[in-house]
């Protein structure tokens, strides 16, 4: 996440005005997800001018019509209510005067009285910032003349950053993206000297061609795509995870695996990683699938499912395809580790894509660890040899294309597979103890298992965590 944000900050910080596309997903997340995200850019500028201010929000908000209507269930006489005492005379009738109606919803605002209302508040903004007065007769031309430094000699560096979805008219903020642009390309000012607008929008906010249009009119249009890394959502597994019971280094060993797995089946999906993490408990492969099931039932389910023929795919680009508008704006789909990926509910429907990213995980914590035993193995296999090590290299050692060097005894035995070991053991070739004997077969038959893309299942699990430990 941090390299993606990265990214838009450097386009800021280089003079160039950015277009931040969100998917409608975000703004409807519980905690304002939307608003944090914008507070961690916010944070690196240091310096900006935020529209539309909390003050304006909140006044907007005040002015709904929804405010204006009387409590359902009853009628207002349109009399001042009277105090609650007995004056001793007889009730009279008194008149009732009709209630009032309800006052019409405001007619919105064309696109250009949208836009002149950006821009005067904009003015007021920068005003309230250097004590000048920058809304005249023409507050458009004032205060893209005050951007530009017209009249006054200095440009506004600052970055104007806009939350479109904020604005009764969000596609008026693209309208200040392109004048703010257009206007700094006639005053021919450098990058340094450039004002720049940070728009944050949805596809529903904008046409749908105007983000490819920005584009072409040198704005920088960043999609809300492939944000989230493994480095995230194992972040957010690690942090979401009960202590450790046994602090060994079995129990860590166990664990890595445990969190490898938690964050290969929920990708970009955090609120699931997080869920999952902490429901688990057992950790075991066998038990994954009724966990999962059992955090997704206490979520919403996925509303726009992806086409099943994206999963997976490699290098999906800077952007969503249009195909997949739909189903990144719902949150289901996105692009993580350099892969497409769908909602975890998809794989739920399918057995083998959940026991593939066990398999993925297991693989990536184990791998290198069967590799490093194998590597010790080699040490008891030369000493527990009943034949010369040049006739143990040359029967079991790794095949050699015809017309190649032979590799020395010593090296060729080095490289015996975990099965070659336990084939010279069962023809006799070597001899091993219980333990060792114990060992191998643990150590061979799980790296058979990866080998051929199958998961080991939670006592196998147990097993080889346990060889690997000692």
């Amino acid at each position: 996440m941090r390299v993606w944000l990265g990214r838009l900050l450097a386009d800021l910080r280089g003079g160039r005005s950015c277009l931040w596309l969100l998917p409608r997903s975000v703004l409807k997340e519980a905690g304002d997800r939307a608003d944090r995200l914008i507070d961690e850019v916010l944070y690196e500028l240091g310096e900006f001018v935020l529209l539309p201010s909390d003050e304006f929000a909140a006044s907007a908000s005040a002015r709904s019509p929804a405010m204006a209507r009387p409590a359902a269930g009853g009628r207002w006489s349109g009399l001042a209510p009277v105090p609650d005492f007995d004056d001793g005379l007889p009730e009279l009738p008194t008149p009732r005067s009709p209630a009032p109606l309800a006052p019409e919803p405001p007619t919105p605002p064309t696109p250009a009285e949208a836009l002149a209302g950006l821009l005067e508040r904009l003015g007021k903004e920068l005003s309230c910032s250097d004590g000048t007065d920058t809304v005249g007769s023409d507050p458009t031309g004032d205060v893209l003349a005050r951007l530009t430094g017209h009249g006054s000699g200095a440009a506004e560096t600052r970055p104007v950053v806009v939350r479109a979805w904020r604005e009764s008219v969000p596609s008026a903020a693209a309208d200040l993206l392109r004048r703010l642009v257009a206007t700094a390309k006639e005053a021919g000012l450098p990058p340094d000297r450039r004002p720049r607008a940070l728009v944050v929008a949805t596809t529903d906010d904008l046409p749908a061609d105007l983000p490819a249009q920005l584009a072409r009119e040198a704005i920088a249009v960043h999609w809300w795509w492939g944000a989230t890394g493994r480095l995230d959502t194992a972040t957010v597994v690690a942090l979401a995870r009960p202590p450790l019971v046994s602090a060994t280094e079995r129990g860590h060993l166990h664990e890595a695996v445990i969190q490898a797995t938690i964050t290969e089946v929920c990708g970009p999906f955090l609120d699931i990683a997080a869920a999952l993490a902490s429901r688990w408990d057992d950790g075991r492969p066998e038990t994954l699938t009724s966990a999962l099931h059992d955090v997704l039932a206490d979520l919403p389910g996925p509303a726009v499912v992806p086409p099943q023929r994206t999963e997976g795919t490699r290098h999906p680009g800077r952007r969503p395809d249009d195909r997949l508008l739909a189903a990144w704006n719902a949150g289901t789909v996105d692009s993580w580790d350099g892969r497409l990926r769908r909602h975890p509910g998809c794989d739920l429907a399918h057995e083998r894509a959940v026991a593939a990213r066990i398999w993925l995980a297991q693989n990536h914590v184990l791998l290198p660890l069967l590799d490093d035993a194998r590597d010790q193995f080699t040490t008891t296999v030369r000493a527990r040899a009943r034949v010369p090590l040049a006739r143990l290299a040359q029967d079991y050692g790794p095949r050699r294309e015809s017309g190649t060097a032979s590799e020395p005894a010593a090296s060729a035995v080095s490289m015996m597979e975990l099965g070659a070991m336990w084939s010279a053991h069962c023809d006799g070739v070597i001899t091993l103890v219980p333990a060792e004997r114990r060992r191998l077969r643990i150590l061979r038959e799980a790296r058979n298992r990866l080998a051929h893309r199958a998961p080991l299942d939670g006592d196998r699990l147990g097993h080889l965590v346990e060889e690997l430990c000692r």
